[in-house]
């Protein structure tokens, strides 16, 4: 669970750079409907480790906030729900789990993911 706690580091800090990102275009700005789903990310977290379900429903919600997205940011939250489902099947019991986890693309890809789609999202607020 300590490295999940890492990964969720990971977000914060893309999160912080993303709010330091320039002002946005106005052909990239987000659709007001992109950043209502985004806003709901994270909705579940209560500032622990986060548990098998709240991975489930942090999936649906990047999911979702997808939908309303330009390619390559659909593309990112695809990348960044297919790891949350891999946590979510995550037996705690299991330590081959978490190394399978840490070995696969999915951990690979994701903090580029994770900085395309939280530089978009940063441009919600401009």
């Amino acid at each position: 669970m300590f490295r999940v706690r890492i990964l969720l580091a990971a977000v914060l800090a893309a999160s912080a750079l993303a709010v330091l990102a320039g002002p946005a275009d106005a052909a990239d700005k987000p659709s007001a409907k992109f950043c209502a789903a985004a806003a709901k990310i994270g909705s579940n977290s209560n500032g622990n480790s986060p548990t098998p379900q709240q991975a489930a429903k942090t999936y649906k919600q990047f999911k979702a906030a997808g939908k309303f997205a330009p390619a390559k940011v659909k593309a990112a939250a695809n990348q960044i729900g297919s790891l949350l489902q891999k946590i979510a099947q995550i037996k705690p019991s299991n330590a081959g789990d978490l190394a399978d986890l840490y070995t696969s693309s999915d951990f690979k890809k994701y903090p580029r993911a994770v900085t395309t789609f939280f530089l978009f999202q940063a441009k919600c607020g401009t």
